[in-house]
This record gives C-alpha cells, structure tokens and sequence, in this order.
C-alpha cells in the first residue's frame, strides 16, 4: 500500500497539498525523488519545523546551526568537476517540507531516484552518441514535438491560457487544494502520457524508482508514501504493469562513476527559469509569501512593495498600497480567480505606485518576484579545505557581508563615497586586494576591478571593486581545491602550470601583472624568469607592444606593493630598442584597417614611454617616429599620428610642421589619403588648429580646393575626425571659419555674396558636427 503525491517542483501549493495529506495518512517511510547517491545529505537537515514555534533567541541560533533555503544539493564527480549537479531546495518546495516533517516524527526518508553515478555515465554516452535523442525527436511531427516538449501547455491553452506556468499556478499553487487534489493529477498526467512517447532516459529512471517501492516493501513497510514529480506518477502508479526482470535489464550494465555530495548555498535568483534552471520557477520571492503567509499574501506584498520605494526614496502612501490591493482583488475577480496571482499584483502595483513607470517595475521584479535571498550552510557540514580557507580569508579581510550576496555591490561603499575603494597601504585593504586578486586568478570571479576613468593611475594606492557572488562558485572551489588547501598555495600552483603553458608575451605580461596585483612572490620570480626568456625569443614587433605597456606601469609602479621589479626593468630596457627598430617596417604597406590597428598599439607604447621618462629610451623611440613620419610607404593615419605626436614633443618646429602638412595636403596627393594624415595629425585635442593660425589655414584652403565628388569622398572620415573634439572646440572652429586668413572678421562688402556664404556654412557646421 503506498500513496503518490504529484507534485510540480516549488510549488508552495503543492508543499501545503503534501503536507495535508502527510498529517492525514503519516506514513512508515517516505520516498522522495532526488538522486539515491546524495541520500547521505539527510543527515544534515534539521527535524525542527517551523510549526513547533521555537522561541525568538533559540529560532536564531538554530538558523545558525542548520540549513537555511534556498540550498541545493551539490553531487559531482571528484576525478571530473565537469560532471556535476546541482539539485536546489527552498523553504516552499514540497520536497524540502516532506522530508522535514518525517525527520521531525522520526520517519525514514530514502531518495529513489537514479543515481548521479548513473546519469553522469549515460551523459557521457550521450555526448558520444549525441544523434541517439535527435532521432527521438525527428520521429516526431511539429505538433507532437510541440506537445513533447511541454505537455501541461496543451491543457493551459484548452484553458485559455497561453503560459503552463500560469495555468499550472493559478490551477494549484493559489488554490488552497486538499489532499485529494493529487488524484486529479494523476489522471491528468496519465491522460498526457498516453498521448506521447517518453525518453529513453525518463524510463530509466522510473525503472530506478519502481525498484527503490519494492526494495522498500521487502522491507516490511506497509504505508508507503511517494512524493515526485507530476509526470512520474502514471510510471509508479501500478508496479503490475512493470515486470521485475524489464526494469532490471533496463538498468543492467550501465557502469556506476564514484561521487561525492554536500550541500552549497543556493539563490532566488538561480531558482528562476531566466537563469537556465530547467525545473525553475517565475517568482520565487511571492511563492515564498504564498506559502508562508497565503491569507495575507496580497496585502503583505503590497506592503513590502511600498517600503521598497520608501527606502530607494520614492513615494508610496498608505493610499496608494490601498488602492493597489483593492485594483488586485478586482482584476482577480474579473478573471475569475480565488486570490490575485503575481500578473495581477503587476499590473495592479505598476497602475497605482509606480503611476505606470516600466523603470520602478523593475525594481519590484528584482526585490519581491525574484527576489535576493540566499541560504546558507553551517560549518559542521564538510568541505574542502579550500573553501574552509576561504571562508577563513574572507572574516578577516572583513568582507563577510559580501559573501554569499548576489547583489553587484561596490566594495566599501558609504553614503559619502557611493563607490567605495579599498586602499592598499593598509593592512586589511591590503588583504582585501590580494584575496580578490587571488580568487580572479583562481577563475573564481567574485569580484571585478573598475577603472573609474581612463586617468585613473596605476600607481594609486586605492583600488575599485564590485563584487557579486554565485552559487557556482562551490564547484569551482572544489576544482581549484586540488591545486592547494590554501588561496595562496593553490594560486601559486596554478600559476605554475599556466606560466608552463603560455608562450605569447601579450598573455604572460598580463599574468605577471596578476601576479604582482596578487602578491604572491613566490610564482613572480617564475614567471619573470619566463618572461626574460619569452621576451628574448619573440620576433612579431606588434606583441612587444602590447606586452611594453603593462611591463611599463609594473616597472613604474610596481614599488607601491613593496615588489622587486628589477628584472621586469631589464625586460623593458630590453624591448626598447627591438619595438623601436622593427616598428617602422612593421607599418609599412599595411591596409586601413590594419594601419587602425597599429595606430592604437602605437598610441599606448607612446603613452608607456611617456610613464617611463627616460632621456636614452625617448631618443630611441623618437627617431623611430621620425621614420614613419616621413615614409611614403606607410598609411598616412600613422604618418599624421606621428607627426603629431613630435611637434607636440617639440621635436620638430611649428614650421617644419607646416611644410609637413603642406605637402600632405597638396594637389598631388589624393584626397583620401590627405584625409587619412589629417585624422592621424588631429588625434585628440583640436586645440592645436584653434592656437596655430598656419596650420588652420593649411586646412582651410585644402577642404576649400576639393571639388564636389572628392569632397563627398573624405566628407565622413572629416566629420569623424571632428566628431572626436569637444563641443567648445567645434564652436570656435566654427567661428575660425567665419574669419579671414588674417584672422579678422570678415566685413561687409561688394565682394562678400551672402547668398552664397549661406549656401555654403550649412557644410561647414556639418563639417565640424556643429
């Protein structure tokens, strides 16, 4: 004798349905479906229930000492991380609630499902044999393929709805059902089941479960109760259907892979179908409501709404939570449901609090339909001692608030300073930085470093983090756990077998600076030693250059962390004069998007050897501007760029810059490529045109020889040029052309025709993007 109770996974409808029928028939043994191998996870979850009303101070310290939902169950592979499942439980799921109530009355509970060890083998048969569930589906017709894929969405449009998850929640979720609301879906799913064939894997596991009810029944229970998915109860229904020796040879020889268990704190915001959690649901935060607090639920909602907007300073009175609630129950009545569902407390809140703003929907999708909430674990339950250190790490940098929140917060941020900082000369700030550095080279990106604008320096003393935690951070600490017991000892680790497997001096600069910010002194000298090597060995020019800069700024600034850095000064003072004697042949002959491409390498290594400031290495690299400054060979964007760049040096005079610009601009150049020098040379601040007279009537009398067609040829590279300067800039440019060579303001006169004068400013404001 035993009893099945379908039910949809978190579904707070279902929890009170299995709970009403557990009070009413208490069985000898539960069976829930969750994998047979994480069985062991019981042992963790505390008997008490909410019901059995622990004073306040004792509920507190039980909170602390037991699993708080949303958790989930963690079952992986320990020679393969890859293979792992993640198997969540909140506060509403109705298997979280059954088993709670059989541990608090001492009622066996065993999982019934295939094990993980299982799964993970016949997963890997399926990547080896990917067309075998292609095949299921091309037997298939659209319609049947349609229906396999959501079946429950069959009845919800004979319904006269379009989604299954509204129907399946206003159907069972909201209504307060009895216990015998599970017969109606066991003849419901056992209607849907006849109408399609199910998947191979599907039947394997209820083979596994028709197994785990007899097992259970050899051993002498006699009230046996059942709680699983929907779809599963026409499969359990009637173990005569199902011969013992079929299911047996289903499972018969699928080899078993070892796996280890344990519990990691979950998120509302990975309970939802948005975050690819196939069994999710929509709104976990009002399911929570729902469930805890169902006659109320309206209101309380509705409350929570008007605090939100209290506390981000936005109206909400007393009037406006009223007029909410009563738009709700109206909207519930006219469609013909017991009490507002969340599309009705929607539509209800965005027409009277929000007064129709789609912006401060958002807020309320985020705070109390997703919500933010995240379980926790105790210590008791094991870990690997990376995460103990971690967990140790974290409590003294004092950064345990941030831990375990999915809010993308600003590390340290105060009213005063909305974006925080950490400084780095103190000693917490100090373990703040290199815990965050550690954990990025870790691939464990919980926080994310910011650069507040682009003069933000290097060789400051504070750092800018925003951090947000993911739950699937758990499995990456076990996979980075057999590098080290420690943060520090597994990131030298790792460090090691990458610094072993990189040969591009662009990646291995990037990993020194890592490295560096990190302070593990242990793996730099390591990687410098290949750095020096790599460095030595690299021939292509273009990735001297994107490795000079950052070895620049550590060369430079490297001291404020106290690191030795004199063998990264050795490898700069090395890559000087290699970048500097291969560069100009390195640009030659190149097409406009490779010249693009050059001009932003060449524009950070001019930048590096401003930051570096030395008399020998500038000589160097000045003659190597020099040189493609004057080549005929070479793109004129980096021509011009050059240019610039030695006038504003003062390596060349304002003459010689004139007869430059002169030539480049001439009758006997084409206008695209003068174009082309001309966005190289005005790179940056357009001050120089507006201070040089010379070089501004230069520019004039080009633009003013071009005729039609070649001035409709350089028209949108001029406009992007100017595009890149200020709008005073652009003002006073305007201006400039209002004026005569003289610099005087043109008078009036016979020989001034203002008919055309107005024909011909129009081009000239588009012209400067006026």
């Amino acid at each position: 004798m035993y009893q099945l109770l379908g039910i949809r996974h978190h579904g707070p409808g279902s929890a009170k349905a299995v709970l009403k029928a557990l009070a009413t028939n208490p069985p000898d043994v539960l069976l829930i479906e969750s994998p047979a191998d994480a069985e062991g996870l019981l042992q963790f979850v505390s008997p008490q229930t909410e019901e059995e009303g622990a004073p306040t101070h004792q509920s507190s310290i039980k909170t602390q000492n037991s699993l708080t939902p949303p958790v989930a169950m963690l079952v992986y592979n320990p020679k393969d991380i890859a293979q792992a499942s993640y198997l969540p439980f909140a506060e509403f799921s109705p298997e979280w609630q059954a088993i709670k109530f059989a541990l608090a009355r001492d009622i066996p509970v065993k999982f019934m499902d295939l094990p993980m060890s299982v799964n993970f083998t016949l997963d890997e048969m399926e990547n080896n044999n990917p067309q075998s569930e292609m095949d299921y589906f091309e037997k298939m017709t659209p319609e049947e393929r349609a229906f396999r894929q959501d079946p429950m969405g069959h009845l919800a449009k004979l319904a006269g709805y379009t989604d299954s998850e509204r129907w399946w929640e206003v159907m069972f979720e909201s209504e307060e059902n009895e216990s015998g609301i599970f017969d109606t879906i066991h003849e419901m799913t056992t209607a849907l089941r006849e109408a399609t064939e199910e998947l191979p894997r599907t039947l394997l596991r209820e083979a596994y479960m028709r197994q785990t009810i007899r097992k259970a029944q050899k051993e002498g229970f006699e009230k046996i109760t059942i709680v699983c998915g929907a779809w599963h109860v026409p499969a359990l229904s009637d173990l005569k259907k199902y011969k013992v020796s079929q299911d047996a040879a289903l499972l018969r020889g699928i080899k078993k892979i070892k796996t280890t268990a344990t519990w990691i704190p979950w998120s509302y915001d990975r309970l939802t179908f948005g975050s690819g959690y196939r069994s999710g649901v929509n709104s976990p935060a009002w399911y929570e409501l729902l469930f805890s607090e169902k006659a109320e639920a309206t209101t309380r909602w509705m409350i929570n709404v008007a605090r939100l907007f209290r506390k981000e300073d936005l109206d909400a009175s007393s009037a406006h939570v009223i007029e909410a609630i009563r738009l709700s129950e109206t909207l519930a009545s006219l469609r013909g449901l017991a009490v507002p569902g969340i599309d009705e407390l929607k539509e209800a809140a965005v027409t009277t609090i929000c007064e129709g703003s789609s912006e401060k929907l958002k807020l309320i999708e985020n705070e109390l339909i997703t919500g933010n909430k995240v379980g926790r674990v105790p210590d008791k339950i094991p870990t690997v001692p990376l995460q103990r250190d971690i967990e140790r790490t974290i409590k003294s940098a004092r950064l345990s608030k941030y831990w375990e929140n999915t809010e993308e917060l600003w590390l340290g941020a105060t009213a005063a300073k909305p974006q925080g900082g950490v400084d780095i000369r103190n000693e917490t700030g100090k373990m703040k930085s290199h815990l965050l550095h550690r954990l990025t080279i870790l691939d464990i990106p919980w926080g994310k470093m910011m650069e507040l604008n682009r003069h933000q320096s290097a060789g400051g003393f504070t750092e800018f983090w925003r951090l947000k935690w993911s739950p699937e951070f758990a499995i990456q600490i076990i996979e980075m756990g057999a590098w080290g017991n420690t943060v520090e000892d597994a990131c030298i680790n790792f460090l090691r077998k990458k610094t072993e497997s990189t040969n591009a001096l662009p990646a291995l600069t990037d990993l020194v600076n890592v490295t560096l910010n990190a302070h593990l002194p242990t793996a730099f000298d390591a990687l410098l030693k290949k750095l020096e090597d790599l460095a030595a060995l690299t021939a292509d020019v273009y990735h001297l250059m994107d490795a000079f800069p950052p070895l620049v700024q550590i060369a430079k600034y490297g001291n404020t962390r106290g690191t030795d850095i004199s063998t990264v000064e050795k490898v700069v003072a090395h890559l000087v004069p290699r970048i500097c004697i291969g560069l100009p042949s390195a640009v030659t002959n190149l097409d406009e998007d490779a010249s693009a491409d050059a001009f932003k390498k060449l524009q950070q290594v001019n930048r590096a050897f401003g930051i570096l400031n030395d008399a020998s290495f500038n000589q160097q690299w000045n003659t190597s501007l020099q040189t493609i400054a004057t080549s005929e060979q070479t793109n004129g964007l980096l021509t011009g760029a050059c240019t610039r760049i030695l006038f504003d040096k003062k390596i060349i005079t304002e003459v010689e810059t004139s007869t430059r610009m002169y030539f480049s601009l001439s009758q006997s150049v084409a206008p695209l490529v003068a174009a082309q020098w001309l966005e190289g040379f005005l790179q940056g601040s357009g001050l120089l045109l507006l201070h040089n007279h010379s070089l501004w009537n230069l520019l004039d009398e080009w633009v003013s020889s071009l005729n039609e067609d070649n001035f409709s040829g350089v028209l949108a590279l001029l406009r992007r040029t100017f595009s890149r300067f200020t709008p005073p800039e652009r003002q006073r440019m305007l201006s400039l052309a209002r004026q005569d060579k003289t610099g005087e303001l043109q008078a009036d006169s016979a020989d001034y025709e203002v008919d055309r004068g107005k024909v011909i400013l129009p081009t000239v404001r588009m012209l400067l993007g006026i």
